[in-house]
């Protein structure tokens, strides 16, 4: 990310950004929300993400590291990496594996947490 860049300090306004790739998960680790810029970078649709789980775009080596992870803060309410930018991988819908800086933010809706993540590729 560049040096003016603030990361957003809540759910609403991460999904509000337009100008960096952005998406929302639920409790159950399923999309509710992919941005246009998410969409554009990485060439996956909307309409092929929201409701499926997230692990979709996730290398294959990751996806139990995520529900492990996933699992222990839903039970212990400890972020790890949230509110925090991480350096991971993205699988792009053309299968291309991709290093991405994501930065997390959670809350509770309606006494479920729901997350959002600024997803930016990295040029390595």
């Amino acid at each position: 990310m560049s040096e003016e860049f603030a990361y957003p300090n809540s759910f609403d306004d991460v999904v509000k950004l337009q100008q960096v790739p952005a998406v929302a998960i639920d409790h159950n680790s399923f999309f509710t929300f992919v941005n246009e810029m998410f969409t554009k970078t990485y060439g996956w649709t909307s309409d092929e993400l929201l409701s499926q789980a997230v692990t979709r775009i996730m290398p294959e080596h990751m996806r139990n590291v995520h529900m492990v992870g996933f699992s222990r803060f839903l039970v212990t309410e400890q972020p790890r990496i949230i509110g925090k930018p991480v350096r991971v991988s993205i699988v792009c819908k053309n299968n291309e594996i991709m290093n991405v800086e994501l930065f997390i933010i959670s809350d509770k809706k309606d006494g479920q947490w729901r997350f959002a993540a600024i997803i930016n590729p990295l040029m390595d």
